[in-house]
């Protein structure tokens, strides 16, 4: 079901928007997970690649290669888990359709690298799996080693979106993966936080919210901003609380879009249990010309700047061409001006 619309999908989106590389600087970890870094330390603050590309490594020995192919795992680790989500959990649906009117897509491509589809993925696979002890266990510690903070806000929001009952065991898991997870910090010789770094930036928190505002507040939902206008979900409670309280933590993040895009699928989970948003969204967008709609999206970065993606001109062969159509341009000109 999923594959077919992925090799459909996915160079068209490609074509648009590129990819973006990042986390190479980190590739030595895939050596040691617990190595040191001399820039950008606040990687190790979420290790989960570097575990998982250490056993690969073994392997492959050669940290280049590692790197891509655990960013292969995590795209495929991520689309296994929104497969078992429509299966255990959604049923009715498919929750990649909804995603794709957001922001979602853009950002896994834009920041490929990141922890974003194990973060993501251990998310719907506890979702789904929420009824059994060990498989809830396993994607809970995935889910605090693929990114600590977010795993807390998952945690929090579920319990006040009642996504799903959280049990005893659910809370002991996170007790138990935190104990872990401090365990593995205390092993570093080295550490910078992201609150460190954010921290020292908070001016620039500030002058970035009042950057292109609104642009920035309609690249969160993008799209879905639309549904959720109609169907009425805009005056819901827990919908606008939740918004507010992701929207006030994007805020001091400085990169808006991508971590609102992270804390915001709880939400969007929350928005799908709802039959009239699901009705509206088939009634209005699941139909084939208004995907066209999901190739237009923008995020909002570090300073405020609204940016679409990648640039192909980056490209040397690319930027080649460019030039040199320039150059025959100009000289065509030329030739008829004479």
């Amino acid at each position: 079901m999923y594959l077919k619309k992925i090799l459909i999908f996915t160079p068209i989106f490609l074509l648009f928007y590129g990819v973006n590389t990042y986390g190479l600087h980190a590739k030595s970890l895939y050596l040691n997970p617990f190595g040191e870094l001399e820039t950008e330390k606040w990687v190790q603050e979420s290790p989960i690649q570097y575990f998982v590309g250490f056993f690969v490594n073994l392997i492959v020995k050669n940290t280049t290669i590692t790197h891509w192919i655990v960013v292969g795992i995590g795209f495929v680790y991520f689309l296994i888990s929104a497969n078992y989500f429509d299966k255990n959990y959604f049923k009715n649906f498919e929750i990649l359709k909804i995603l794709y009117f957001t922001p979602f897509f853009l950002i896994l491509f834009s920041w490929m690298g990141k922890p974003d589809t194990f973060t993501i993925g251990s998310l719907l696979f506890l979702v789904a799996f929420s009824s059994s002890v060990s498989l809830s266990f396993t994607f809970i510690m995935f889910l605090i080693f693929s990114h600590p903070q977010v795993s807390i806000i998952y945690i929090l929001l579920i319990k006040y979106l009642n996504i799903f009952k959280i049990k005893t065991i659910h809370y002991f898991s996170f007790v138990v993966g935190f104990l872990t997870y401090f365990i593995y910090l205390g092993k570093l010789s080295t550490f910078e936080s992201r609150f460190n770094v954010i921290s020292n930036e908070i001016i620039r928190a500030f002058n970035t919210i009042f950057t292109n505002f609104l642009g920035g507040l309609i690249s969160l939902f993008m799209w879905l901003w639309i549904i959720i206008f109609i169907s009425n979900l805009i005056k819901d409670k827990k919908f606008i609380f939740s918004f507010l309280f992701i929207f006030l933590i994007s805020f001091f993040t400085i990169d808006h879009t991508r971590i609102f895009t992270l804390l915001s699928v709880p939400i969007i989970i929350y928005l799908i249990n709802h039959e009239k948003f699901i009705l509206t969204f088939k009634n209005l967008f699941d139909k084939k010309i208004m995907y066209l709609l999901g190739i237009f999206q923008i995020q909002k970065r570090a300073d405020g700047k609204l940016v679409d993606g990648w640039s192909w001109i980056n490209f040397d062969f690319v930027n080649s061409l460019v030039q040199r159509l320039a150059s025959n341009i100009n000289e065509f000109i030329e030739m008829f001006s004479r």
